[in-house]
């Protein structure tokens, strides 16, 4: 954030420009610490259609950089998610209903989701990949004079 203020390039921002600049680091800092939502179901009667509901964001314990990272961070407290969570087990309203919830991590862009699930490279499919960039259609034929 300091950076973005001292930044001197701001004599030639108005004020607004420079408080977008700053609400989208702040933004762009949020993406990575509060990685937290609450994925509840609510039904009001015995017989009636769950309804999903998304609660969040909220903080997570630990930055959440895959899928190990998020086990290891929904062990902890999740204070603050795990309470909204709870508040969906009935409507405290009419004392009546019922429902169930669960942590999930949250993403701002669907990019982001694929790229925290996506497996791991492998280091010789990495180089496959880049030997199939290199070659050339019909080198085959030519080294080999087909």
């Amino acid at each position: 954030m300091a950076k973005i203020l001292s930044d001197p390039n701001n004599e030639n921002r108005s004020a607004e420009e420079i408080a977008q600049l700053c609400i989208d680091e702040l933004d762009s800092i949020r993406s990575t610490t509060h990685r937290l939502a609450v994925v509840g179901q609510i039904t009001f009667e015995p017989r009636d259609d769950a309804r999903t509901v998304v609660l969040g964001p909220f903080r997570a314990p630990l930055l959440l950089r895959d899928q190990e990272r998020f086990a290891d961070a929904v062990k902890r407290p999740c204070t603050a998610a795990r309470e909204a969570g709870q508040h969906l087990a009935w409507d405290s309203k009419t004392g009546t209903g019922r429902g169930r919830f669960m942590l999930a991590p949250a993403f701002a862009r669907p990019r982001d989701a694929w790229d925290f699930y996506r497996p791991e490279r492998r280091a010789d499919m990495e180089h496959i990949t880049k030997s199939i960039a290199r070659w050339r259609p019909g080198l085959w034929a030519e080294e080999f004079g087909a």
